[in-house]
């Protein structure tokens, strides 16, 4: 037996009745939803591998570009370095723009410090930088 009523005009028929849940209906849906997440999973996983892949790769490709022009702007570094250092150019430099001279043989003197035994790094080339100068000790006279 089905009640019907009028509300604001409008007539509702069951309007009680509960729709009941079929099983074998919901074991389908969910069976369908399994085995879709089964397939959609592993397909998901090797997009975003082939992806992850592309993204390291284009990284890798931009470093070794980097560190390619890194090379070449330490090797043209170097090559300015060894001009700048050249000492012919130092002495033409401070002769030209200093004005400075060779001292007269009778104004040269050598100053030897008192309990140092001679300095043997100064028969090795040196580069700037390199040694660090100690300031000589003076014996008071």
């Amino acid at each position: 037996m089905t009640r019907a009523r009028t509300v604001t005009g409008r007539v509702e028929v069951n309007r009680r009745l509960v729709r009941e849940r079929d099983r074998t209906r919901s074991r389908e849906l969910l069976r369908l939803v399994l085995y879709g997440a089964g397939i959609a999973l592993p397909l998901l996983g090797y997009v975003w591998q082939r992806v992850d892949f592309l993204r390291v790769s284009y990284k890798v490709e931009r470093l070794e570009k980097h560190r390619q022009e890194l090379g070449e702007s330490n090797e043209s570094l170097r090559v300015e370095r060894a001009h700048l250092m050249d000492h012919g150019r130092i002495e033409r430099m401070a002769r030209k723009q200093l004005g400075m001279v060779d001292p007269p043989a009778d104004g040269q003197r050598r100053v030897q410090v008192e309990g140092d035994e001679p300095d043997r790094r100064a028969a090795k080339p040196l580069e700037a930088g390199v040694l660090p100068l100690t300031a000589p000790v003076r014996s008071p006279r």
